[in-house]
C-alpha cells in the first residue's frame, strides 16, 4: 500500500507540472473581472480529474467509446456527416469571430474604441471551462494512465480507489491552488499589470482561433471518414 501511495503521489506531482493549464489559468486570471472566480476553474479540473479518472478505472469510458463505435458503423454517414456539418459550422463561426476581433482591436489602437473592460466570466462558465480543459488533456496525460493501472493492479474496494484517485487529483491541482493565493498576493503590482495588459490583448484571439481550428479538424475527420 505505500508503494501505491508513492506512486500516486510521484505520479501525480509529475502530471501537475502542466504548462498548458497553468497558462490557461493565468490567461484566465488576467481578464476575468472577479479574480477569486478562479476558484471554479480550478475546482472543475480537480473534479473532472478525479471523476474522469474513476470512469476510466471502472470502464465507463471504454462503454461510452464502445457505443460511439457501434453508431459509427452502423449509422456512417449520418454519425460522420453530423461531424462533418458541426466542423463547417464551427470553422466558419471560428472565422467570422476572428475578423471580428481584429477589426475590434484595429478601432481600439485608434481611438475609436473605449478600452476593454475584464470579462466577467461566471462561476458556472469558469467550473465548465475547466472541467472540458482537463477531458480534453486527458488523453495526453501519460502519468495518470499508469497510475490507474498501476492502482487497478492492487484490486482494492472502492473507498480505497475513491481516496487515491482524489489524492491524486488534488496533488495534481495543487500549482494551480498554489498560483491562485501568489497571484491574487501580487495582483495591482506593476508587473501583473503588464502582464495582465499582454495576455488580455492575446486572449481575444485564442477563443476564435481554437473553434476555427477544432472546426477545421471536425470537418477533415468527418469528410475523410465518409469517402
Amino acid at each position: 500500500m505505500l508503494g501505491l501511495l508513492g506512486t500516486a503521489i510521484t505520479a501525480s506531482f509529475f502530471d501537475s507540472l502542466n504548462p498548458s493549464a497553468i497558462a490557461q489559468q493565468m490567461l484566465l486570471q488576467a481578464i476575468v473581472r472577479k479574480k477569486r472566480h478562479i476558484r471554479f476553474f480550478i475546482a472543475g479540473i480537480a473534479l473532472a480529474n478525479m471523476l474522469l479518472g474513476l470512469g476510466i478505472y471502472y470502464g465507463v469510458v471504454a462503454v461510452i467509446s464502445d457505443l460511439l463505435n457501434k453508431a459509427a458503423q452502423e449509422y456512417p454517414v449520418f454519425t460522420f456527416g453530423t461531424e462533418a456539418a458541426a466542423g463547417v459550422v464551427c470553422l466558419i463561426t471560428g472565422i467570422l469571430l476572428t475578423l471580428r476581433v481584429c477589426k475590434t482591436n484595429r478601432q481600439a489602437a485608434t481611438g475609436e474604441l473605449s478600452a476593454k473592460a475584464p470579462s466577467s466570466l461566471t462561476p458556472v462558465s469558469l467550473f465548465v471551462m475547466g472541467a472540458v480543459f482537463c477531458a480534453v488533456e486527458l488523453t495526453s496525460a501519460l502519468p495518470y494512465f499508469g497510475f490507474l493501472a498501476v492502482l487497478a493492479s492492487y484490486e482494492l474496494s472502492f473507498p480505497f480507489v475513491f481516496g487515491f484517485i482524489a489524492l491524486y487529483s488534488f496533488i495534481y491541482a495543487l500549482p494551480l491552488m498554489l498560483i491562485y493565493f501568489g497571484y491574487n498576493r501580487l495582483c495591482g503590482t506593476r508587473a501583473i499589470k503588464k502582464l495582465e495588459a499582454v495576455l488580455s490583448k492575446a486572449s481575444s484571439y485564442i477563443v476564435p482561433v481554437v473553434v476555427a481550428l477544432v472546426g477545421a479538424y471536425m470537418s477533415y475527420a468527418g469528410i475523410t471518414s465518409l469517402m
